[in-house]
């Protein structure tokens, strides 16, 4: 059990982890006057001419770390400066973007920055399109609570209350949230399961991250204009995704009552990831491919509602 207290505080220490607007400028060339051959005044008028320039949109992130950008190494805020580039190279956009992500935090505490913040609120009120990032570190904290009953296989007691809970705060949250912006598009981007290359045998994580996602999706689907960005299985399973576990299995550890506390610590702080898709400091949250991913499903998923978004195609 010193193992399981071990993860427990493992979990505990990995989770307690500008506004610029673009001004266009018309260019009107000046009429001309004209002299013909023989004197003769004519007035012609050309047509005033603007400059192409490209839309603009504002995009804000709103969530926990995975919007920060905790692991990213290039410190441009993970996916939200990685959508940006990605928006202006391939939709020819000059694209503003405000970045609300804060290590930590659950959803009780993000809609609370979204009531107590007047600059979040006026941001959300410009955003044409919303982004966010929440859930992870709700489940962490049911994890957390009751580690003892996850390795005793007796967390399923305490998961629906906690399903429910999170379902109501979800909620409370997006509804603060259309207060602020009726209109714009939201994409919410799912949770996943940081141990799972580690402790592949550990199924019960597997199945309440994916549990926790469902409910994500059952809240929104009766919602205008909010849609899903499933990051889950890719993330959780790295590079094993798609091929089979039978290797990984395997080599897993499969009794974490069974490993020397050395051993475990040993385990955790390696400084080789084994999953590729997630950070060398803290092997829970995204590396730079980790963030590619997400930014590549993100973008995905607006491409499908692109009328939502992009004037033109409304």
């Amino acid at each position: 059990m010193k193992a399981i207290k071990k993860i427990a505080a493992f979990v505990g220490c990995i989770v307690g982890v500008a506004a610029v607007f673009y001004l266009v400028l018309q260019l009107v060339l000046p009429q001309k006057q004209e002299l013909d051959p023989v004197k003769k005044v004519t007035a012609k008028v050309e047509r005033a001419t603007t400059k192409k320039v490209k839309p603009t949109l504002t995009l804000t992130a709103l969530g926990d770390s995975l919007t920060f950008g905790v692991g990213d190494t290039t410190d441009k805020g993970g996916y939200v400066g990685l959508i940006k580039t990605k928006l202006e190279q391939k939709q020819a956009l000059t694209v503003t973007t405000h970045n609300y992500g804060k290590t930590g935090d659950r959803s009780d505490q993000i809609k609370q920055r979204v009531l107590a913040s007047k600059q979040l609120q006026s941001d959300l009120k410009k955003a044409d399109v919303i982004t966010m990032t929440v859930g992870g570190n709700d489940l962490m904290k049911v994890l957390q609570q009751n580690f003892n009953s996850l390795a005793e296989n007796k967390l399923s007691n305490a998961m629906p209350k906690a399903k429910a809970q999170y379902a109501t705060e979800l909620q409370s949250l997006l509804t603060t949230v259309r207060q602020y912006n009726k209109t714009a598009p939201i994409f919410l981007i799912s949770v996943y399961n940081p141990f799972y290359v580690y402790f592949p045998t550990l199924t019960q994580i597997q199945q309440y991250t994916d549990e926790w996602n469902e409910v994500a999706k059952d809240t929104i689907a009766n919602e205008a204009k909010i849609y899903f960005v499933d990051v889950n299985k890719q993330l959780s399973e790295g590079q094993y995704y798609g091929r089979s576990k039978a290797t990984l299995q395997k080599n897993a550890t499969t009794d974490l009552n069974e490993v020397a506390d050395s051993k475990l610590e040993q385990l955790l702080s390696d400084d080789k990831e084994k999953n590729d898709y997630l950070s060398d400091e803290d092997h829970f949250h995204p590396n730079d491919k980790g963030y590619r991913y997400i930014t590549a499903r993100l973008y995905q998923v607006m491409l499908k509602h692109k009328s939502t978004w992009l004037e033109g195609e409304k």
